[in-house]
């Protein structure tokens, strides 16, 4: 009798544990998986900026060579 009173909870705690142990193994693996896909999304951000700073680039530098030559023309 003495021994279904100790064996229950000990039982239980056993399944509780490997549960917990479960649910934190689980966590784990999608708190890795969101770390990665946040590296890869600052990666990919980076490269869009340095792709975005040499096409404004390339879109400034005339506006901005034929705006040196009207001042040079009109005297400013």
């Amino acid at each position: 009798m003495f021994g279904y009173v100790i064996a229950g909870p000990i039982i239980a705690l056993l399944i509780s544990l490997k549960f917990t142990d479960k649910c934190y193994k689980d966590h784990q693996a999608e708190y890795e998986a969101l770390v990665a896909k946040v590296e890869l999304l600052e990666k990919r951000n980076q490269e869009v900026d340095k792709e975005m700073l040499k096409k404004i680039m390339t879109t400034v530098m005339p506006i901005a060579k034929a705006v040196n030559k009207l001042n040079q023309e009109v005297g400013l």
